[in-house]
């Protein structure tokens, strides 16, 4: 009894310093002192609230209301809720992310919120509020399309946190406008949840987005998408052109045919003339180098790759009424052709270029085949002497005869069972063995005896002959 009156005698007290707070109009003190003074009275709670709303002043008690164990009835929030968002949405903002969602009627103040964005629908304060109050409430999808709206960087989290895969399925297009490259490499580490198929169905409209996604399913697998490549060709030649000659070679499915005509009407010339030549028309791809592009060191380059007798005689046809393609072949098919059958064909009082500086590294090259052929020369003598004197002392090492062998011709024991007796043996080198009386004799075959097993396949590596007797 006496620690209730002692109680009673406090608050009664500290209601008298709130009164005389508030009085002096100092309502932050006020409401502070109000959570020591109130406790855990209820009734006094609201009670002080109520008197707060009265003079204007909810904004100054709503940061120490009770939120823990204690609370008050959901309609005092609410009614707090509702005040700053008359005046200040900011501030209705961070109630909403400090206060519990169990603190309020989550529906009631989401309804208040949507009435309020009636009035100003791009306020972005109020949407991203009504986002995180359809977060709170499970309502994810929801939550989804506004941050969309509003390009909130917290999109792809929330996608994730909550397996929200199949409700972007029709959002793919706000997804890629949001940040493209993210939403490709999500919709790429995610494909078991939305399918290839069901992306491309949705970005249809938006080509230009098509092609980002595609581009990168291609360079993550060149087979993955294979049945989209005859579309990628006219999405790299709009979008991406520097892209598509490395998609025209490293695509194993994209249709030539179709490729060729798309270049050819846009006259993309280092295309079509890739495509020529996989298509094995490589003399009209050279002669496309030459007439439109002009470039005789691609051209040059073009044939070495080819390695095609005539495309180097078209292109020094091509070249010879023109200098500056006569210098760059001087300069560089000594290697590959006959500098002679150009320089003969040169008219004579042509004028050339650095015909000198050409001349002279053509004899640079000459010099320089002839020291690599002498070079080679002697190493493949010097390997073929080494040889030889390993083949020679392998040769030369005895074969070891025992009663396990037989004769090649008779399949008799090479050795007889009484070795006191005299006996004749004849062993060759690829090793096969005979009694010297099974083959023929030596007079009736000209260069001498020989393996018949090795003659059948027309003079194998048994020519030469060991002759063991005894």
């Amino acid at each position: 009894a006496d620690c209730r009156q002692s109680e009673f005698i406090y608050q009664k007290i500290g209601m008298a310093y709130i009164n005389h707070l508030v009085e002096k109009k100092d309502y932050d003190t006020a409401a502070r002192k109000c959570q020591k003074v109130l406790g855990k009275n209820m009734d006094l709670w609201e009670n002080e609230v109520y008197r707060f709303k009265t003079i204007g002043q909810l904004k100054a008690i709503s940061q120490y209301l009770p939120r823990g164990d204690l609370r008050l009835r959901p309609a005092i929030y609410e009614m707090i809720l509702h005040e700053f968002l008359k005046t200040d949405y900011e501030g209705f903002a961070t109630l909403i992310r400090e206060w519990p969602g169990e603190l309020y009627n989550n529906m009631t103040i989401v309804q208040t919120v949507t009435d309020h964005l009636k009035k100003d629908p791009t306020n972005s304060i109020l949407l991203t509020t009504l986002a995180e109050l359809y977060t709170y409430d499970q309502r994810y999808d929801r939550a989804l399309e506004i941050y969309l709206r509003l390009r909130h960087k917290d999109v792809y989290q929330l996608i994730h946190k909550h397996n929200l895969f199949s409700s972007i399925e029709d959002k793919i297009v706000l997804l890629m406008d949001f940040d493209k490259e993210k939403a490709v490499d999500m919709l790429l580490d995610n494909e078991d949840k939305i399918s290839t198929d069901r992306v491309v169905e949705e970005l249809k409209g938006r080509p230009e987005l098509l092609h980002v996604y595609l581009h990168k399913l291609f360079k993550r697998d060149h087979h993955k998408g294979q049945k989209y490549h005859e579309r990628q060709i006219s999405l790299y030649a709009e979008y991406d052109r520097p892209n598509l000659l490395p998609f025209l070679r490293d695509s194993t499915h994209c249709p030539l045919e179709k490729a060729l005509e798309i270049c050819q009407q846009r006259h993309f010339v280092e295309e079509t003339v890739f495509l020529l030549s996989r298509m094995g028309n490589c003399r009209r791809a050279l002669q496309m180098i030459m007439e439109e592009l002009g470039d005789v060191d691609k051209a040059i380059e073009f044939a070495k790759e080819q390695d095609d007798a005539e495309l180097w005689e078209d292109l020094i046809s091509y070249s010879i009424d023109k200098p500056p393609f006569i210098t760059g072949l001087l300069n560089n098919i000594g290697t590959h052709v006959d500098p002679i059958l150009l320089i003969h064909r040169i008219k004579e009082g042509m004028e050339i270029p650095n015909l000198r500086d050409s001349l002279v590294k053509i004899l640079q090259d000459y010099n320089l085949q002839i020291l690599l052929r002498e070079g080679c020369k002697k190493i493949l003598v010097a390997d073929s002497l080494s040889l030889l004197h390993k083949m020679h002392r392998t040769q030369m090492r005895g074969v070891r005869v025992d009663e396990e062998n037989i004769c090649e011709a008779c399949h008799v024991t090479i050795l007889p069972s009484d070795t006191a007796q005299p006996f004749s043996v004849v062993v060759f080198h690829c090793r096969h063995m005979f009694h010297k009386e099974c083959l023929p004799s030596p007079g009736t075959i000209p260069g001498g005896q020989y393996c018949n097993i090795c003659s059948a396949k027309r003079r194998g590596p048994g020519s030469g002959i060991l002759d063991m007797k005894k």
